[in-house]
């Protein structure tokens, strides 16, 4: 049943989308395979996870300056425990806005991931916005003094290594690239590149 579901909402999907090349087809076909095996398996593995700050953590408004995701390789669904801290140099309110673009490896070469129910290669005008649905802050987070919404006052956040359990399934299996770049209003928010391998 549950690879019946799978293959309606996949094909649901694919009905909307208009591709822009063989390539981009041929990815979503891949997807459409994978996400039946990854169906019944049940898991995902994260064999790699590459962080890059593509930004200029000497001005931007927020900088990671660190962070740790244990165990290695991370398997999903299942408990993460992620350590980190950064900085806002200031104050971060709304507008803030968040450009994401992801691509994935196919037949040797990058293909980017269209934006599709709000997830792959997408902007969000206010992540604020978004982060006002959240039903609750993490338990870590509240303990650590981090929020989770907007505003995000200037100061220095330091999260210990704290255990979340992450639900996420069905991870496609390949290589992927992220870049998130932020900003607020006008001036540039941070810059992150991570690079993520799925088995």
């Amino acid at each position: 049943m549950w690879s019946n579901l799978v293959i309606c909402a996949t094909v649901l999907t694919l009905s909307a989308v208009t591709f822009a090349s063989a390539q981009e087809f041929q990815y979503f076909r891949d997807v459409f395979r994978a996400s039946i095996q990854h169906a019944e398996n049940k898991e995902s593995r994260v064999n790699k996870f590459v962080y890059n700050n593509c930004g200029h953590p000497e001005t931007d408004v927020f900088n990671l300056t660190s962070i740790i995701i244990r165990p290695d390789p991370v398997q999903l669904p299942g408990e993460v425990t992620i350590g980190t801290s950064f900085v806002f140099r200031e104050t971060a309110v709304s507008p803030i806005k968040l450009q994401v673009e992801m691509e994935v490896k196919s037949g040797g070469q990058w293909v980017e991931v269209p934006c599709i129910g709000q997830v792959g290669t997408c902007t969000y005008e206010d992540i604020c916005d978004l982060l006002s649905l959240l039903p609750a802050c993490p338990e870590p987070l509240v303990r650590a003094g981090i929020p989770c919404q907007c505003p995000f006052p200037k100061g220095r956040y330091i999260l210990p290594a704290s255990t979340f359990d992450i639900p996420l399934q069905l991870v496609p299996p390949g290589d992927y690239k992220i870049k998130a770049v932020f900003t607020n209003g006008e001036k540039p928010g941070a810059c992150i590149e991570l690079t993520i391998s799925f088995d």
